[in-house]
């Protein structure tokens, strides 16, 4: 038999049953856009990952302290920030002995490649304005090094200078969610019980690390040794890469220094040296896990899915066991009788398939409305229609093997 005729049988054997066709072509659109939507979900969210880091300049380097032990309790900014404890010994939340002196982030700043160096002092403390009581992480920076290690622009106001003791500059997210006021250039808050001008408030950079962040306040250096008692350990440096040097060789020169500094190995080391290209592909290594997480929890309605197609298929055989040997016995071949299930099967993934691509585009652009990131790629919909029609034809083969293997005599005969 010709295909367009085991085509157009095909089709008419759909329209006969067309309840149950329709009930089995839900089962694949629900299982094809599940799979589509967490996909695409999974490819959002490392995309808008990527271009968050990506915006935090790829000429940052950042240096905490912690190891390996920080790093499997989430790696940057996962620690808390080191506060001096009696005779200014540093307590870490990893290891006792696990510090960054300012010492040796002077050492660092001699080394080629370093434009800037913003050594850190940070704490979380009370923080007041007007009626308002919120705990914020305070950051004290270098004046000099701010404008460059922020990863943020100046909304109002200023930066900080290098002649500024008491004075402040806001994240974004502190002075439009905490405080609820863009207008506090000049206005004084308090840390703890200490009053500080407000001179600047930073530009939203969607980031609360890897050298900015839209939820702490920034204060100078100096001020923040004297106020949180914390003259020896640092508890950040950002590094600012020079526009002639390759960020990850200078990370690379960071980190052998910090080697022989520390007196460890690679293996023991107690630190942490941080660039986009590393969390790059960290997030990329997790987002990827994520995905084929998701997609193969989705995976599981789509078989559901091919398990009704199958199912019809079965019935569909019993239906036309007659019909099956008028058509052998016109002459039809077995692969005839087996093409022609299959290619129905194929049909019935094939529309599943497509009426779940125009389902997965509606969810994801309810998603989108809502502030999921997602991305439905030309290769994801392509990939999502043919596994569809893959996924049909195999729970059809089955039901199409029995059918071909029926002797014209018996199908004829059948009741």
């Amino acid at each position: 038999m010709k295909p367009k005729h085991l085509f157009s049988l095909a089709l008419e054997n759909i329209r006969h049953r067309n309840l149950r066709s329709w009930l089995t072509i839900l089962g694949i659109v629900i299982g094809v856009a599940s799979v589509i939507c967490l996909i695409s979900i999974s490819l959002g969210v490392s995309d808008q990952i990527s271009q968050r880091i990506n915006t935090l300049g790829s000429n940052i380097i950042q240096i905490s302290a912690g190891g390996q032990q920080a790093q499997r309790f989430g790696g940057m900014g996962a620690m808390r920030p080191p506060t001096e404890g009696p005779g200014g010994r540093s307590n870490f939340d990893t290891h006792q002995d696990s510090v960054i002196t300012f010492r040796e982030a002077d050492d660092l700043r001699t080394l080629p490649g370093v434009y800037k160096l913003d050594a850190r002092v940070e704490k979380r403390d009370t923080v007041s304005y007007v009626d308002k009581n919120t705990s914020l992480s305070v950051i004290g920076t270098e004046p000099s090094a701010f404008k460059d290690s922020v990863g943020a622009d100046i909304l109002s106001g200023r930066y900080l200078s290098t002649s500024d003791q008491y004075s402040v500059v806001l994240g974004y997210n502190v002075a439009n969610s905490t405080f609820n006021d863009l207008d506090m250039i000049n206005k004084q808050i308090k840390i703890g019980n200490v009053p500080f001008r407000v001179v600047g408030i930073l530009q939203e950079s969607g980031s609360s690390g890897f050298g900015g962040s839209d939820s702490a306040i920034y204060i100078p250096q100096q001020t923040a040794k004297r106020l949180f008692n914390q003259s020896t350990a640092v508890s950040q440096i950002i590094v600012v890469v020079s526009p002639d040097h390759n960020t990850d060789d200078v990370a690379t020169t960071i980190e052998n220094k910090l080697l022989d500094l520390h007196r460890v190995t690679k293996d023991t080391e107690d630190f942490q040296v941080m660039t986009a290209t590393t969390v790059q592909s960290a997030v990329a290594s997790v987002t990827d896990t994520l995905g084929l997480l998701l997609g193969g929890i989705a995976s599981i309605s789509l078989l559901v899915g091919g398990i009704g197609v199958a199912n019809t298929m079965f019935m569909s055989v019993l239906e036309q066991t007659k019909d099956i040997g008028v058509l052998k016995s016109l002459g039809a071949k077995n692969r005839d009788v087996m093409l022609l299930f299959l290619i129905e099967a194929g049909i019935i993934g094939l529309v599943g398939g497509f009426f779940g691509l125009l389902l997965s585009f509606i969810v994801s652009l309810g998603l989108g409305a809502a502030g999921v990131p997602t991305i439905l790629s030309f290769d994801l919909l392509l990939g999502g229609l043919l596994f569809s029609v893959l996924i049909g034809i195999v729970a059809g083969v089955a039901p199409a093997r029995n059918a071909s293997a029926i002797p014209p005599i018996e199908a004829l005969k059948y009741e």
